[in-house]
């Protein structure tokens, strides 16, 4: 016997997942713009849609989603973003054309992948363009309109341009100094280290701090990329200044020994002029994937 196929209302199953992230009926009216009453009998018309309870109930609140809830939140997030992504391709006809990006190499390595997978979903009629430099020369080149959007990383204290006042925070950790797993590189004088060329901010931050701690230091091995920074810091050739969400197995802090660092911030600024709608929900990926829950 051919079982019969029923459809699920999308508002139905945007109103369960509300009550999921927020905790409560009427938390959930208050995000849909809806009263609690409506939404009480949204999700009482998905129970009869699939037959199942869906939310756990204690004294009239919710105390959690029954094992069979959880499953359908689970399916209802992935549905709901299909559902917007395909809405907004055709909702929003301004995100087209070209959006030209400047980056850090590192987030090329890190979070890009997945910013670009999300962005492509949502913009695919949107011919994106990038290039990686030093952050002073993206902050000079986002500035003079090479750029419609550029992500660059400083420390707290140094501007990256004369008007700082327009970069937008994304992610602000500490700097520490990472060593080899059982090196006794740091120990070294003079020092030896594992730096990205010559304007980087991470390396103006840690020969500042050399320097006013009066320690000496040498360049080991100067590179481009975190990846290769990273391997000569695992090798035992040199200890590097990285943010702490590079630390990965095969590295570890420095806890003792070596002058403090600043935090180090990752930082988002739109080109001169308009900004593109495109450009704008990038930006909003990057923060989701950089400062999640924030």
């Amino acid at each position: 016997m051919q079982t019969v196929m029923r459809n699920l209302d999308i508002d139905l199953l945007r109103a369960l997942v509300a009550i999921a992230d927020s905790g409560s009926f009427s938390a959930a009216a208050t995000t849909l713009g809806r009263t609690q009453s409506a939404i009480s009998l949204q999700i009482k018309r998905l129970e009869e849609t699939v037959g199942q309870a869906l939310l756990e109930r204690s004294q009239g609140r919710v105390a959690g989603p029954t094992a069979e809830g959880r499953v359908l939140i689970d399916y209802g997030r992935r549905i709901l973003r299909l559902n917007d992504e395909a809405y907004s391709c055709f909702a929003q006809p301004t995100l087209a054309g070209r959006l030209r990006l400047g980056l850090p190499e590192e987030l090329m390595e890190s979070v890009f992948p997945q910013v670009l997978a999300d962005f492509s979903h949502v913009c695919p009629r949107v011919e994106l363009s990038v290039r990686c430099d030093l952050s002073a020369r993206l902050a000079a080149q986002v500035e003079a309109g090479e750029f419609d959007l550029a992500i660059a990383k400083r420390v707290v204290g140094q501007p990256l341009s004369g008007d700082d006042s327009g970069w937008r925070l994304l992610r602000r950790e500490p700097l520490i100094w990472l060593t080899g797993e059982g090196s006794a590189a740091a120990e070294q004088r003079p020092l030896p280290l594992a730096l990205f060329h010559e304007g980087c901010v991470f390396r103006v931050a840690a020969l500042a701090a050399l320097a006013g701690a009066g320690m000496p230091w040498k360049a080991a091995f100067v590179g481009s990329s975190v990846t290769a920074v990273r391997h000569a810091v695992a090798s035992g050739l040199a200890v590097a200044p990285l943010p702490r969400s590079l630390l990965c197995p095969g590295l570890a802090m420095v806890k003792d020994g070596l002058p403090p660092l600043p935090e180090a911030e990752l930082v988002a600024r739109f080109g001169p002029g308009e900004v593109l709608p495109s450009a704008q929900r990038l930006l909003e990926l990057f923060e989701e994937r950089l400062w999640p829950g924030r």
